[in-house]
């Protein structure tokens, strides 16, 4: 199973907002990925991203997905994320960075963002600071910037999957 670029995964959920008929910031667009990524390590046993998150500090954040969606301030991100995003001048930006996703990816990505897609970038952040939360336990033991690897992200969303718990309180 293919390990996808977090811009890609990103811009599925952006591809979901539109659907929907609402937008996205770059808060939530860091955080949904996160989650998706966490569920999927334990219901796919396999990474869906191939970057790995780092502890700022307002939970984890993808920097190369910071990068480019930065410019959005705290607003609504308006348009897919593109290959050289980051520039401020739209002809040097490329194509829209985009993934093949097998069935089961898909499906999973539709059910983080039923699940968690209609939650603010604050609440959503929330979740991610919980105690024993992958970005907690890194950040107490590594401190802020540090790489949040998928053997703590695994183990944190399968104790969820073992609790049953769809979402977490917050």
């Amino acid at each position: 199973m293919p390990n996808h670029n977090v811009a890609a995964i990103a811009n599925e959920f952006l591809k979901r907002a539109r659907r929907d008929e609402c937008g996205l910031t770059n808060m939530q667009l860091q955080k949904l990925p996160y989650i998706a990524h966490g569920w999927g390590l334990v219901a796919l046993d396999a990474p869906l991203i191939e970057q790995q998150p780092q502890t700022w500090p307002y939970g984890p954040v993808y920097p190369d997905l910071y990068q480019d969606l930065k410019r959005y301030g705290a607003g609504s991100v308006t348009a897919l994320i593109r290959e050289n995003n980051s520039s401020p001048f739209k002809e040097e930006r490329g194509d829209v960075i985009s993934g093949c996703l097998t069935r089961a990816e898909s499906k999973l990505l539709d059910t983080v963002w039923k699940k968690y897609g209609s939650l603010s970038g604050s609440a959503l952040s929330r979740i991610t600071h919980l105690p024993d939360t992958p970005w907690s336990q890194v950040m107490k033991t590594d401190g802020p910037f540090s790489t949040i690897n998928n053997e703590v992200i695994k183990k944190h969303y399968k104790y969820l999957k073992n609790k049953n718990i769809e979402k977490e309180k917050y």
